[in-house]
């Protein structure tokens, strides 16, 4: 009989053990099917059409085809690529630079830590309009410093140029989110060991030494983290963009969220948009593996 009963009792732990693995995984299974899998499958299944919203007409891919192959997709890819790689690395190169300043406890930085969560917690349109009264040609600070200095010989309309466009976006856009990379990275560094420098400076290390051996390792992962998050976020901004420039001008802005939004409202041609955010997922899709694969960023959470 007791062996009967211990199998009786092994098939109620194994049971337990199924109801708690299902009352677990099917509400996130659930959940997780109808706001990533269904909304990205319905909008795949879009793009094989070359107009979804009306009289609906199955061309395959020939949507996609039709933007690989368009003259401008490049210059709107690398207009992306340039946007994210800029502002993701001036954003960590700012945020690592008043981070370190910070973690010294020097006198005022309460004050400067306080000041970093000003212009993220501002919204986007009272950014733009901070920055193109900065960099007004006519009125803008930055451009009667810039003449009176003699570093150019007349003011230049930045927001409106060819060639100053993209940085003046990318400016704006580091000096709006530039406090995501400063406050991750401040924490990572108050979490290292004081002993760890301790130990350096009895051993002889210089500060670059210790900067290098000690504090870079520990931010390896919070810079990792930040560099995928905010390089993917970058990558698909569309509305500090949209609202300084319009993609402007003469495309010198125009990156592919911007592009898909006026293939779908100024065409309109959704089943191009859609084909157009179709890939751009699939691109993304491909770096985060890439990143996964070359980084492995799960074992700097081991670690």
């Amino acid at each position: 009989m007791s062996t009967v009963q211990s199998v009786k009792s092994s098939f109620g732990k194994l049971d337990e053990r199924r109801l708690l693995l299902l009352a677990t995984f099917v509400p996130f299974a659930a959940f997780f099917t109808l706001v990533w899998v269904i909304p990205i499958g319905y909008a795949l299944g879009m793009s094989l059409f070359q107009n979804p919203t009306a009289d609906a007409v199955f061309v395959g891919l020939s949507n996609y085809v039709e933007i690989l192959t368009g003259e401008e997709f490049l210059l709107f890819l690398w207009n992306s690529v340039l946007y994210a790689v800029s502002t993701t690395v001036l954003s960590l190169l700012v945020g690592l630079s008043l981070a370190l300043v910070v973690n010294q406890k020097i006198r005022g930085g309460n004050v400067l830590r306080t000041m970093m969560i000003f212009p993220y917690l501002l919204p986007t349109l009272v950014v733009i309009f901070i920055w193109k009264f900065i960099l007004d040609p006519n009125i803008g600070v930055l451009n009667q410093w810039l003449v009176e200095w003699g570093v150019i010989a007349e003011p230049i309309a930045f927001f409106s140029t060819i060639q100053w466009a993209m940085a003046a976006v990318a400016v704006t856009s580091v000096w709006k989110f530039g406090s995501f990379a400063f406050f991750i990275l401040l924490a990572r560094l108050q979490a290292i060991d004081p002993n760890l420098y301790e130990r350096a400076r009895v051993e002889g290390a210089s500060t670059w030494q210790a900067f290098r051996d000690i504090t870079i390792p520990h931010l390896r992962g919070a810079i990792l983290i930040i560099l995928l998050v905010r390089g993917i976020w970058m990558f698909n901004k569309f509305d500090i963009i949209y609202l300084s420039t319009r993609g402007g001008p003469l495309n010198a802005t125009t990156t592919l969220p911007i592009r898909v939004y006026e293939l779908a409202f100024n065409g309109p041609n959704f089943g191009g948009a859609t084909a157009l955010a179709g890939i751009m997922f699939f691109l993304l899709a491909g770096v985060a593996v890439v990143y996964f694969k070359v980084f492995e960023p799960e074992k700097e959470v081991a670690h």
